[in-house]
């Protein structure tokens, strides 16, 4: 006999006895599910303590570098002769600017044609860039550049794409003038400056394509018609005469760019460089907010509330407790190597109030930083201040000790040099044979084959600015370069652009270009010096702090021109630097809230096993009370049709048994 429905055969209420067994049998799976919220409730507060440690330090990390601090702004009274522009290192001042001169770059003209897409002529177009002086042009450091033009460009606007497409530092174009010849290239140098003149010559068989293009700046008569000469700008500042090849001017002033827009000497610009203290004091507020903002979090998260007697889901927790005395601990320090009133928070308006909130006093902050900028970024971001120009703060390692180090400096850094003096041939390289010319040169470390043009030069200057030009066409490639000089007496001197005991220069020639007996290299000098009166490490013009000195990790560029300068640099890591560090060390893989999280998780991982593991045993208990409630239902349910059965056969008997005796 099938049972369909628990109790159908017996007539028990069987299915609400198997529903109160299993709730007892469910009490485990209640217990783990309460242990699982609360291991996810307490895993998302260790989750916010986390991602507001985050949020911090990634506003204080910006907030460690001297840039947020160090920002200015500049103006001009008169913006069509000149803007302004300055960086975090200008110092305030204020510029009288007269411009008399803007430089141009140099246009020439060839002459017209009828047809620009009639053939002109083949060969090869060779574009040199110089200056003219004393009547001769002077070949720069640029190299010479050559423009191939074949059967398939020989055309006029042939010949302006090909230049155009080289990228040798000139812009070709057609004008048409409206004359019976009216297509005229027109040739203009990329680059402005009285250096960037061209010198263009032709080597070709063709007449007609060498006197359309060929061009000497020191030659009267040329075939092209230059319209714009090469010319630097020229202006005052503050009375100093000044040159410079560019209209954008940014080495005049440390930290400023100039851009000179219009000449106009009668009319003088006042150009202005002040410091922007907004910047440093936004960037101080900013640290406030975040510090005051982490708190906030913490104290949300362990607070305890007396009148409810509730506490919450962190309230007691020994790792959030450690971020709050870490985080607390830092609003006492002492900024080491800062200035002498720029050491602590209080000494700058920042205070900390009965219920641990960062407060500003916006006037002492003010009065702070006007007294001393320096001092005050010091305190804040990492960096490094001196007390003499020629000596600056280049970086730090991450185990650099902060504080204040005098230095002396015994050596200053030198460039390698190569002299000599002509040999026979003078300035007539022309006689010489390619051989002859062919010299090699190698510079800091680095060689290379020169060979010098054939050519007559009218002057020492002019021979030595070609020298500087085949050496440092050969070495364009590499981070070597050199420039070349030479005095009244003839004595020409090479010397490498590097700074340094790596810093040389050598010349082997056998063509007697040279006078050999004139020869004199010099190798370049390390800077040398002490810091903290221990000897440091010198390196170029980097003075470095050696291992096992108060200064290790510490470096410092020295730039000036004459050794025993002296001077004093103080290196600090302040409030946002240190603030950052400790974040991280708050945040690390092995850092306390990182166990804490991993902890919850493993518990949750558990506590999720366990579950499965019961919720399988009570499926089985289920259908093992199940199996015997049915069994049992079943044994009734044939109980009862006996009984049934036997009820009915006692039932006719007594019947029976009544008619008989009637």
């Amino acid at each position: 006999m099938a049972i369909s429905s628990l109790g159908v055969g017996s007539g028990l209420d069987l299915e609400t006895l198997l529903s109160n067994l299993m709730k007892v049998e469910q009490r485990p799976l209640q217990m783990l599910a309460a242990k699982q919220n609360s291991y996810q409730t307490k895993l998302s507060g260790y989750s916010m303590v986390q991602s507001a440690l985050s949020s911090f330090k990634s506003a204080v990390s910006g907030l460690s570098s001297i840039s947020q601090y160090q920002k200015t702004t500049a103006g001009s009274t008169n913006t069509d002769i000149a803007t302004i522009t300055s960086s975090g290192t200008a110092a305030n001042g204020t510029y009288s600017l007269k411009v008399s001169q803007l430089a141009q770059s140099q246009k020439l003209v060839a002459a017209g044609v009828a047809d620009q897409k009639a053939v002109v002529g083949e060969g090869t177009i060779t574009i040199d860039f110089g200056k003219v002086a004393g009547g001769v042009f002077e070949s720069g450091n640029k190299g010479v550049k050559n423009i191939e033009i074949t059967e398939g460009n020989n055309t006029l606007a042939g010949i302006r794409d090909a230049i155009n497409a080289a990228g040798v530092g000139v812009t070709a174009s057609i004008v048409n003038d409206g004359s019976d010849t009216p297509y005229r290239l027109v040739l203009t140098s990329d680059a402005t400056g009285e250096e960037q003149s061209m010198k263009i010559s032709v080597e070709s068989d063709d007449a007609d394509l060498k006197n359309l293009l060929s061009y000497d700046p020191a030659v009267a008569g040329q075939s092209m018609e230059e319209v714009a000469a090469a010319q630097n700008a020229k202006f005052t500042l503050d009375g100093i005469e000044i040159t410079k090849p560019s209209n954008s001017v940014s080495d005049a002033v440390e930290g400023v760019t100039i851009k000179l827009l219009a000449a106009d000497p009668d009319k003088t610009t006042t150009l202005t460089v002040n410091r922007d203290t907004g910047a440093a004091k936004k960037a101080v507020e900013d640290l406030v907010k975040a510090y005051n903002d982490l708190n906030t979090t913490l104290k949300d998260l362990t607070k305890y509330n007396a009148e409810e007697k509730a506490a919450s889901v962190l309230t007691g927790d020994s790792a959030v407790r450690s971020i709050q005395t870490a985080m607390k601990s830092m609003l006492s320090t002492v900024i080491s190597g800062g200035a002498q009133g720029y050491r602590m928070l209080s000494d700058v308006g920042i205070a900390v109030d009965k219920e641990g909130v960062l407060q500003i006093d916006s006037s002492k902050l003010g009065a702070a930083i006007e007294k001393n900028f320096d001092a005050f970024t010091a305190m804040f971001a990492e960096g490094g201040m001196s007390s003499n120009p020629a000596i600056s703060f280049e970086n730090a390692e991450d185990y650099a000790r902060t504080g204040s180090f005098d230095v002396d400096i015994t050596q200053i850094a030198t460039k390698g040099s190569y002299a000599f003096k002509l040999g026979g041939f003078g300035l007539n390289l022309g006689g010489m044979t390619d051989a002859q010319r062919t010299m090699q040169v190698t510079v800091d470390g680095v060689s290379k084959s020169v060979t010098l043009d054939p050519d007559s030069y009218s002057n020492n200057n002019a021979l030595a600015a070609a020298i500087q030009s085949k050496i440092n066409t050969a070495f364009r490639e590499t981070d070597a370069s050199v420039a070349v000089e030479v005095d009244n007496s003839g004595n020409f001197t090479v010397t490498s652009s590097a700074y340094g005991s790596s810093s040389a220069v050598k010349i082997v020639e056998t063509g007697g270009i040279f006078d050999s007996g004139s020869i004199a290299e010099t190798a370049g000098l390390d800077v040398a010096g002490t810091i903290n009166g221990q000897v440091a490490v010198g390196k170029g013009q980097s003075l470095t702090g050696a291992v096992g000195t108060a200064a290790y990790g510490i470096k410092l560029k020295v730039t000036g021109e004459e050794s025993g300068i002296k001077g004093m640099v103080s290196f600090t890591q302040g409030f946002a630097y240190q603030f950052s560090k400790v974040a991280d060390s708050l945040l690390g893989e092995k850092s306390a809230i990182q166990s804490r999280i991993d902890g919850m998780n493993k518990s949750i991982e558990q506590v999720e096993k366990d579950y499965a593991t019961y919720e399988k045993r009570i499926a089985a208990t289920e259908e093992m009370y199940r199996r015997k409630f049915t069994s049992l239902d079943m044994l009734i349910a044939q109980m009862n049709s006996t009984s049934d059965y036997l009820t009915g056969q006692l039932s006719a008997l007594a019947s029976l048994w009544n008619q008989n005796r009637k």
